[in-house]
């Protein structure tokens, strides 16, 4: 199957090529020996008949067969059609979305079929039957493959947490500039926010995996990493948004991490 990755294989994944190959040659009435296997396949005949042994103990062969066929027992039989049916849900997919040449898609889906998830292929399977997508969430993106180098200017609001059907814009938003600059550098990215004061006892501080952190004020203003923020995907755009969790407080509170009433959420739409 795969002829231009040099990959070594594990047991699992040539057993279930095996397995793939076998019940395409039952399809077709064709019959072959581990023998006749190594050879179409490239292999040595004692890692074929190995394969063969571990496949009759799992289950999947039968133990005997007239004059060294390979034979799929019932159980091998589900299992071909399973292998074979991820393999070419895989092809067609990659085709679709790339429209990349078969024999290539081919290639790409012999390795990921072993290892796909269940539910990863039924989203697949929906989306090759009825063109389903789904808007998602994402965390801890690295923006740099997104836009490259350079600085972008974007709308933000700063939302109270408690209503959320329809949004209720902060009060503390009223100190801020509706706009968020995003900076991305090779290193490092982040969203710089700025107060429309130049208030020396306020602080912002940013959540990043349920710990508090205190953002860096610089002249242009506070810098929030933006691997600390949740971005929403959808089908049509790659990102549409960005949400994350952050504090506004005085510094002359004595408190090491914010109060549930210093927070809000800032909601960044991107473009």
């Amino acid at each position: 199957m795969e002829k231009s990755l040099n990959i070594a294989k594990t047991d699992q994944e040539k057993e279930e090529d095996l397995l793939e190959y076998i019940y395409r040659q039952d399809r077709q009435n064709r019959f072959l020996t581990a023998s006749e296997y190594a050879i179409e396949e490239d292999l040595y005949a004692k890692e074929a008949a190995r394969l063969v042994r571990n496949l009759v103990k799992k289950g999947y062969l039968q133990a005997s067969s007239q004059k060294g066929v390979m034979m799929l027992t019932e159980n091998g039989y589900l299992k071909g059609i399973d292998c074979l049916a991820r393999h070419e849900k895989l092809t067609q997919f990659f085709q679709m979305i790339s429209g990349m040449a078969q024999e290539k898609a081919q290639e790409d889906a012999c390795r990921l079929e072993h290892y796909i998830s269940p539910e990863a292929l039924e989203g697949i399977d929906h989306f090759l039957q009825f063109g389903d997508v789904y808007d998602r969430t994402y965390e801890g993106m690295d923006l740099y493959t997104q836009y490259g180098e350079g600085s972008f200017e974007m709308k933000m609001g700063l939302y109270e947490l408690e209503q959320r059907n329809p949004r209720k814009l902060a009060k503390v938003f009223s100190q801020w500039y509706p706009k968020a600059v995003l900076t991305v550098e090779k290193d490092r990215n982040y969203f710089v926010i700025k107060a429309k004061d130049d208030e020396d006892e306020r602080c912002v501080w940013y959540q990043q995996s349920g710990q508090w952190a205190e953002a860096v004020k610089t002249e242009e203003g506070y810098c929030l990493p933006a691997d600390s923020f949740t971005y929403m995907v959808s089908a049509a755009v790659p990102v549409t948004e960005a949400k994350a969790l952050i504090a506004v407080r005085s510094l002359q509170r004595e408190q090491e991490n914010p109060a549930i009433e210093d927070c809000c959420e800032i909601n960044i739409h991107i473009w």
